[in-house]
C-alpha cells in the first residue's frame, strides 16, 4: 500500500486516472451515474478504495458521466498536486544547505519534480478539454513519473 503522507496522495490520485483513460472504450458510452459509476470506474484501478473515497468526498462525481468523472479526477489531481508543491516549497525554504545537505538536496528534487507534475497535469486538463484524450493521458503519466521520483527518493 502506498504511504498517504502528503507527497504520495497527489501520486496515488494521479495512478487512478491512467485506468481511467486506457478504459475509455468501456464505459465512455455508458450513461450511468453516481456510485455505481463512480464504483465501476473504480473497480479498474489499482487502488480502488481510494479511488472511490477520492470521488465520492466530490459531490459532483455523483451527477457526472463517465467524462465529467474523468474531468473531476485531473481537477482534483491538479488541486492535490499544487497542494503539494506547496507543502516541499515549504520544508525546502526551511532547511539549510549547510546543515542537511543530503535533506536539502532530496527536497530540491522533489520541488522539481513536482513542479514539472504541476505544469504537465494542468497541460493534460486542456489536453483533456480539447477531446484529445490520449495526450492527455501522456501528460498524466509524465505528472504522474514526475511525483513517483519524489516519492521514491524521499520518506515524509
Amino acid at each position: 500500500m502506498v504511504n498517504q503522507g502528503p507527497i504520495s496522495l497527489p501520486l496515488t490520485v494521479l495512478s487512478v486516472l491512467i485506468p481511467f483513460f486506457l478504459m475509455n472504450s468501456c464505459v465512455a458510452t455508458s450513461e450511468e451515474k453516481g456510485t455505481a459509476l463512480i464504483r465501476k470506474t473504480c473497480n479498474h484501478t489499482m487502488y480502488e478504495k481510494i479511488c472511490i473515497s477520492i470521488f465520492e468526498s466530490d459531490p459532483r462525481s455523483f451527477k457526472a458521466n463517465y467524462t465529467g468523472l474523468l474531468r473531476i479526477g485531473i481537477e482534483l489531481s491538479v488541486s492535490l498536486t499544487k497542494d503539494t508543491l506547496s507543502y516541499i516549497s515549504k520544508v525546502f525554504d526551511n532547511t539549510s544547505e549547510t546543515s542537511n545537505h543530503t535533506l536539502w538536496l532530496k527536497m530540491q528534487d522533489c520541488h522539481d519534480n513536482y513542479d514539472f507534475a504541476v505544469f504537465e497535469i494542468s497541460q493534460a486538463t486542456d489536453l483533456f478539454d480539447k477531446g484529445l484524450y490520449r495526450d492527455a493521458s501522456t501528460k498524466v503519466g509524465f505528472a504522474n513519473e514526475a511525483a513517483f521520483l519524489c516519492q521514491r527518493g524521499s520518506r515524509f
